[in-house]
């Protein structure tokens, strides 16, 4: 149970974190992409988008922790080994090839990679490839 409590913490903190650099790439690339000037009215700046920006993270970022503790926990008991600093290789390579994956899907989408993106998806994949493994550990049983 301590893997999903973690998941769950790490993904409220993650957005937390996020909320405003996630506003403010969306308003900076609403110039570039044609579906956010569409989607994003020219008068909403990042602070205006913060809400529902807060809302839809505080809402799927717990969740997507939750799924991946319960991932991890499975992960840990089915395929266990150590490997690149993590307790668990096959769970650390999972959560890092799918935030790869993430990335080349939006650079193929956008045709380019915003950097905020590369960074906010590094910071993903830390927290929950290798601190979750860590924070679920240092739960007391």
């Amino acid at each position: 149970m301590a893997e999903v409590f973690s998941g769950a913490v790490l993904g409220y903190v993650l957005s937390l974190v996020s909320v405003w650099p996630i506003s403010l790439g969306l308003v900076r690339a609403r110039a570039h992409v044609p579906t956010l000037a569409k989607a994003i009215a020219p008068n909403i700046n990042p602070l205006m988008l913060t809400v529902p920006v807060s809302l839809l993270l505080f809402t799927w970022g717990p969740l997507v922790g939750i799924i991946l503790g319960i991932l991890y926990r499975g992960a840990h008991h089915h395929l266990p080994g150590t490997g690149l600093g993590s307790p668990n290789l096959a769970y650390t390579l999972g959560v890092v090839s799918f935030a790869f994956l993430v990335l080349g899907c939006v650079a193929y989408i956008w045709g380019r990679t915003p950097c905020w993106l590369v960074l906010g998806l590094a910071l993903w994949a830390g927290a929950f490839g290798w601190g979750l493994p860590y924070l679920s550990q240092a739960a007391p049983s």
